[in-house]
């Protein structure tokens, strides 16, 4: 056999080839970040590094949030904490944050360098991305996107960073062993007529995935029946809970384990069944665009923080939310939250009798 014009035993080929393997393998080994993961997380903790410096620099920032304030300020002080840079915020319910967003947005002066909020912040991201508001989180170049935030939850233009499933609040003086709710239709039992405390569906949003889940699975039949049971209207949760508490009713639905977490630990005599179908409140995180935030850097330091296991777990460390990082413990039949729903509140309103 020849080899570069010189005759090689078969033999001797062999051991040539095996050198040149062994080469090969050991040159694959030493490539860069791209064919390596000590490489990328060696890039990634660069890029964190970077970014702590940039937002060191500009030293705070602001941002809004639909989130209970225990939550949204235990994860304040926690990125306080480790990173040095003050942090402030306000909270209000998630239709009034985005509006309040949306028209700062307009006016040219958005006050939020980032946003964290249940209800239309995928829409409003998209549209903050058209108009030059709003920095996609898949175009950010966030560290704790090269593999550790969940992917499945990075939906492009913002991120889910907590799910709370929806339930039945119900008051333990009232409810008790079998007639605790199960599902949905038990609390149509006629037994319960009048008892039932319903939140209007005009006060957040994020109220029409439920109802929106139930009216596939049920139909109109459920809402019928439903509306046969003489509801109490109340303007919103916090009132219909509050109620619930003081005797008023037997049932609230739908709640979130966070609006029954402030007056249980009162010792009101609530609690919450979750059916095993049902939707949820997700919560999403996004980032003013660098142009229009005051301290950009500082925004995507806590997008980072906020995404990453350890913030996220801190944010979650609430009553009944969930950490992207274990969804295991999600109901069964749990049904994500769907994009246009705002369109048919109408809809809904008038299937609840409002």
């Amino acid at each position: 056999m020849n080899v570069g014009g010189d005759r090689v035993h078969p033999s001797g080929f062999k051991r040539v080839r095996s050198r040149l393997c062994c080469i090969f393998v050991l040159a694959l080994l030493s490539l860069p970040s791209a064919y390596g993961q000590s490489g990328a997380g060696s890039s990634a903790q660069a890029d964190l590094e970077a970014l702590v410096k940039a937002a060191r620099a500009e030293a705070e920032l602001t941002f809004y949030t639909s989130h209970p304030e225990g939550a949204s300020k235990r994860l304040a002080d926690a990125f306080d904490a480790k990173y040095g840079i003050k942090t402030k915020f306000i909270r209000l319910a998630s239709v009034q944050i985005l509006q309040r967003y949306g028209s700062e947005a307009e006016a040219g002066n958005i006050a939020a360098d980032l946003l964290m909020s249940g209800g239309r912040v995928l829409e409003l991201a998209n549209e903050g991305i058209r108009k030059g508001w709003v920095e996609p989180i898949s175009q950010s170049g966030l560290p704790v996107l090269r593999g550790e935030f969940p992917a499945k939850y990075n939906k492009g233009p913002s991120a889910v960073i907590s799910i709370a499933p929806w339930g039945i609040g119900y008051n333990t003086d009232k409810v008790k062993g079998a007639d605790i709710p199960k599902t949905w239709e038990d609390i149509l039992n006629p037994k319960w007529r009048g008892q039932i405390l319903l939140p209007s569906p005009y006060a957040s949003d994020e109220y029409l995935n439920v109802w929106a889940s139930l009216l596939d699975k049920y139909g109109e039949a459920f809402f019928a029946r439903l509306r046969a049971q003489n509801p109490r209207q109340y303007p919103g949760g916090t009132q219909a809970v509050q109620a619930l508490a003081a005797g008023e009713g037997a049932f609230v639905p739908p709640v979130v384990p966070s609006s029954l977490g402030v007056i249980k630990e009162k010792s009101a005599p609530v609690a919450m069944s979750t059916p095993d179908y049902t939707s949820g409140a997700e919560v999403q995180v996004m980032l003013t665009s660098r142009a229009k935030a005051k301290h950009p850097g500082a925004a995507r330091l806590f997008a980072n923080y906020v995404m990453s296991l350890e913030g996220n777990r801190i944010f979650n460390d609430d009553h009944g939310g969930f950490t992207v990082y274990d969804v295991s413990h999600l109901p069964g039949e749990y049904q994500s939250p769907r994009p246009g729903l705002v369109a048919r509140k109408d809809e809904f309103a008038k299937l609840l009798g409002f």
